[in-house]
């Protein structure tokens, strides 16, 4: 259950939500550390076709009010596009020089932090939300694999309850010592020759 249920003496929750701080720890840990880092952030910015048109653009407007600023307003014209020459050239150049800024945009945007306090003042059911899409993927598989073992689980109980694991052991074992007696008996034999 996604909320802890009481039934009798016991709760019932399923396990990563009754161990939300640790999972949300981990969760967060692993997407700052692995998929949020700022060389993914700026490699997607720079890279992919749906933001690197539109962050050249905003680059390039910006550096058009920058450089009225610094004209005093006056908003002289240089000439033959010049700024947007200056604005393609240094997007080409920023790649090489963004290696410097990774350790502090990091530690700036704090995501690990935020995302470990947000997910741990999550509601049980939000947090299931969050992790189910993960294990969405897989879970037939778990089905799969949960019945199995409980069918597994069942047979051995049913063959200690029945005395038939009994039985099997011990068909197993004079199985064991005939092979081992017959592994030692040619050894012997090879041994001698």
């Amino acid at each position: 259950p996604v909320n802890p249920t009481k039934i009798g003496p016991f709760i019932l929750q399923g396990q990563f939500l009754r161990r939300q701080q640790e999972v949300a720890k981990e969760f967060s840990s692993f997407f700052a550390n692995n998929v949020l880092t700022s060389e993914k952030l700026w490699d997607s910015i720079l890279n992919d076709p749906s933001t690197k048109s539109s962050f050249g653009l905003l680059f390039t407007n910006h550096l058009k009010k920058f450089a009225n600023v610094l004209s005093g307003g006056v908003g002289f014209l240089l000439p033959g596009g010049i700024l947007t020459k200056a604005s393609t050239s240094a997007l080409e150049k920023l790649p090489n020089h963004l290696h410097v800024l990774h350790p502090y945009v990091d530690k700036a945007l704090g995501l690990q932090f935020t995302l470990r306090t947000q997910m741990e003042k999550m509601t049980s059911a939000k947090f299931e939300r969050v992790l189910h899409p993960i294990f969405e993927e897989d879970e037939l598989t778990l089905i799969i694999a949960g019945g199995f073992l409980g069918f597994a689980a069942g047979l051995v109980q049913q063959g200690i309850e029945t005395g038939a694991a009994a039985k099997w052991v011990s068909k197993c074992k004079l199985k064991i010592k005939k092979l081992v007696s017959r592994l030692f008996s040619s050894s012997a034999a090879t041994d001698q020759s």
